[in-house]
């Protein structure tokens, strides 16, 4: 998010604290209109700048979508599990998507 705030100080002029709540505002206005991007969109604009266990060194995912299975049994936890997998991926598809056009917007790449 410290990337995101001096690149608006910077291009638009305005406070780090100006900044700050401009980046809150948008995030709590996509978290509002699509709920399910929560994660995603805390994740792409750096809130939580601490590491999350969804992916390790190795590649490999480690999160509680993994053990969806563990606590609904049988064919429907997998079922569930599988679901909120492709979910999440479409999500950071999505947002990839998003930070590209918006990278465009805050001097990124001109088209």
């Amino acid at each position: 998010m410290n990337e995101l705030i001096e690149r608006l100080v910077k291009e638009a002029g305005i406070t780090p604290e100006q900044a700050t709540k401009a980046i809150e505002a948008l995030s709590g206005y996509v978290k509002e209109k699509f709920p399910m991007l929560g994660g995603a969109v805390d994740n792409l604009l750096g809130v939580n700048e601490a590491p999350t266990a969804t992916a390790t060194s190795t590649g490999s995912e480690s999160s509680i979508m993994d053990k969806i299975s563990d606590v609904i049994p049988g064919e429907t936890g997998e079922k569930v599990e599988e679901f909120a997998k492709n979910a999440a991926h479409k999500a950071e598809e999505v947002f990839g998507d998003v930070k590209e056009k918006l990278s465009g917007l805050f001097g990124g790449e001109k088209k």
